[in-house]
């Protein structure tokens, strides 16, 4: 792995300018910290390797727990931990990173029984996310390389997600933390530059404000996201809002659903594609050669005269490619494979377009797992998980600003 591009060495197109400098940086400031607090620099690159092999990443586990023997901090390697605590860290590594939308509050208060405060669980639900990320990006890179992904060393989760607790929807929601977030008028002056560095961040968000507890962590990743989502040029807006949304339901995470599928549908000027994808993932679009090739579909599954017209899959061969390729690059471990990049060729997309596509996918396994993991999202009237700490509440998008957006739209 490249520490300067964040990639596998020999992949091809590079990433967008910025995203390996902030990639490279995250990983240091979660996994190598100069005050890694209540979770030891120890824990922090065992939740690491063991979140990448889960991910069946056993080249990128190795890299973590090559960090150990770097110089860093004195805790990094050779300390003794609590094994309580090391088997709370481990169980809650292997929830968020198999199923996050599984992650209930009672791990966070695991977590908290065994004596992390809310910067160390914050930080450790950061390196869960982010390695699925990295994971994903080097699985992605490796792909596009002309090599196949590192093979998958254990079972992946079931093929379609689970039932969220709430169902998909382009209504606005809301989301609450389940952990006390950052006051906004006792801002540290780290966590102050930090916002008043980005401008899609605000202190009105309390999911933003929740991130905060590693402040660090919360800016190369904000320059990571800006990049890969707002990039001129590239994948096409829409369609990188069209992978995040595909993640999002894969993941189980209603709250970035509804976000991505108002984007969706406001770029797309299609509000019922995009509430046929919430229903149905990549199963909504289909490539005309497949329907050619079954020429006896349709009048096999004619409806009677009295019945209603069938809903049948889009026709649109560039949007069932990149769906596919999210769906399948967002399965843990990732399943993209030859076939899926031949179809996105064949689609017409390029290596430039096919490198935003691996990151905004991969992105999404980073966001979706911090939502998920350290918060509800509400609809209205919907009860809260309850891990007995005090929180707060407000509106958020999960991609640009914490002002509420049209139910079509907001960039």
């Amino acid at each position: 792995m490249s520490q300067e591009t964040g990639r596998p060495t020999g992949a091809g197109t590079a990433p967008r300018a910025g995203i390996g400098e902030h990639t490279a940086a995250a990983r240091r400031v979660l996994l190598l910290p100069s005050d890694p607090g209540t979770l030891t620099t120890g824990l922090r690159i065992t939740a690491a390797a063991r979140a990448a092999e889960l991910a069946g990443q056993s080249g990128l586990a190795a890299a973590y727990r090559a960090l150990a023997q770097a110089p860093a901090p004195a805790d990094a390697a050779g300390e003794e931990q609590d094994p309580a605590l090391t088997a709370a860290v481990l169980a809650f590594t292997d929830r968020v990173t198999l199923a996050p939308d599984l992650a209930g509050a009672d791990l966070l208060a695991g977590l908290a029984a065994r004596g992390l405060d809310a910067p160390a669980v914050v930080a450790l639900a950061q390196i869960c996310a982010f390695v699925s990320y990295e994971a994903r990006v080097a699985a992605g890179h490796a792909l596009l390389a002309g090599g196949p992904a590192e093979p998958a060393a254990t079972p992946a989760v079931t093929d379609d997600p689970a039932a969220p607790a709430a169902p998909f929807t382009l209504d606005q929601l809301t989301w609450q933390p389940r952990i006390t977030a950052v006051e906004a008028d006792a801002l540290s002056p780290e966590q102050r530059a930090v916002i008043d560095a980005h401008t899609t961040l605000s202190t009105a968000s309390p999911y933003y404000r929740t991130l905060l507890h590693d402040p660090a962590a919360l800016d190369h990743r904000t320059h990571v996201y800006n990049a890969v989502m707002y990039g001129r040029g590239g994948l096409p807006r829409a369609e990188r809002e069209l992978a995040t949304l595909v993640v999002s339901r894969v993941n189980g995470c209603v709250y970035c659903a509804s976000v991505h599928g108002r984007k969706y549908a406001q770029l797309s000027r299609d509000e019922a594609r995009a509430l046929r994808v919430l229903r149905d993932g990549a199963a909504a679009f289909t490539a005309p050669e497949q329907n050619a090739a079954e020429p006896d579909a349709a009048e096999q599954n004619a409806p009677g005269p009295d019945a209603a017209a069938p809903e049948g899959p889009i026709a649109d061969a560039r949007a069932a490619a990149v769906a596919r390729f999210a769906e399948a690059l967002t399965r843990t471990p990732p399943r993209a494979d030859a076939r899926h990049l031949a179809a996105l060729r064949a689609a017409g997309l390029d290596d430039a377009e096919l490198t935003d596509l691996v990151h905004a996918a991969a992105l999404f396994g980073w966001a979706n797992r911090l939502m998920l993991v350290l918060g509800d999202a509400r609809h209205p009237g919907a009860p809260l998980q309850d891990a007995g700490i005090p929180r707060t509440d407000a509106r958020e998008s999960c991609s640009g600003t914490s002002v509420p957006a049209p139910r079509t739209g907001g960039a």
